[in-house]
């Protein structure tokens, strides 16, 4: 194995360039693999890899901020808002199985466009608020995720030649590693209530800071590939009954009696506001 014999600075003070590190030579590498078949019976052989959603959840953050305006405005003529997602991961949590850890960071982005006087153009100021939230959320699929080993825990000791104990030049360990699929998020909708609070008027009407109350409402789906098999969840037909029975009416599910989903529920709560105005 050849050393690395990197400095950092020459004598006139001038940096080299970073080196690669070391590298060692292999005398043999060997492999070898077994194939298993996926175990179902639709096709040949009926197993898909495709994301199941272990739960939909509904999130509701409350922010608090003071906007400045770069002038002072007479009025607000419109405010266009967006909701977009920086960060959302989730870990299963260890104290409550069924539970994940969900960690959440998002922007709302405002745009204002006002106007400074009783007539005049109309000006476009941007801002972000950021957000975030840790929240523990129940998700009703499991969670697939197996543990790794990467330290020495496991190892290998030989007996010496006397057998009389340990051999001091021969030794082993055994490691592995489990690479899971990660929890990924997929969002849905998002809502924004918000309270506008107009501060710093001037003598002359005009204001130049806006306190915001908002309540930002998020809806989302938490998925993890896994592996699926549809032969378990395929119904049982039915016996073959050869005497004739009378046919029943069938009444159909109405919506009412089966359960929501959480487009569903917030398309109800935005219809419900039409209504009202």
């Amino acid at each position: 194995m050849k050393r690395n014999t990197r400095s950092d600075c020459n004598d006139q003070g001038k940096y080299f360039p970073q080196h690669v590190c070391d590298k060692a030579q292999a005398k043999t590498i060997e492999c070898f693999n077994e194939s298993f078949s996926p175990i179902a019976d639709v096709q040949k052989f009926p197993v898909f890899d495709i994301p199941v959603v272990l739960a939909e959840v509904e999130l509701q953050a409350d922010v608090e901020v003071d906007i400045k305006l770069p002038t002072p405005a007479r009025e607000i003529k419109w405010t266009r808002k967006n909701v977009s997602l920086k960060q959302c991961k989730a870990i299963p949590s260890i104290q409550r199985p069924g539970f994940v850890k969900l960690f959440i960071t998002g922007v709302l982005h405002k745009n204002f466009q006002y106007v400074e006087d009783c007539s005049g153009y109309v000006k476009d100021y941007s801002v972000d608020v950021p957000f975030s939230c840790i929240q523990q959320v129940q998700v009703f699929n499991r969670v697939i995720e197996f543990p790794s080993q990467k330290a020495s825990v496991d190892e290998r000791i030989f007996l010496d030649k006397k057998g009389h104990g340990a051999d001091q030049f021969t030794a082993g360990s055994v490691t592995f590693e489990f690479y899971n699929e990660p929890i990924e998020c997929k969002l849905l909708f998002s809502a924004v209530n918000e309270l506008d609070i107009y501060k710093k008027f001037d003598r002359f009407g005009h204001f130049e800071k806006v306190t915001e109350k908002i309540e930002i409402n998020l809806g989302f789906k938490l998925l993890q590939n896994q592996q699926f098999n549809p032969k378990l969840f395929q119904p049982k037909p039915k016996p073959f009954a050869f005497a004739c029975k009378p046919v029943l009416p069938v009444h159909k599910m109405t919506q009412s009696t089966t359960e929501k989903t959480a487009r569903e529920r917030f398309l109800e709560n935005i219809n419900g506001m039409n209504r009202i105005r």
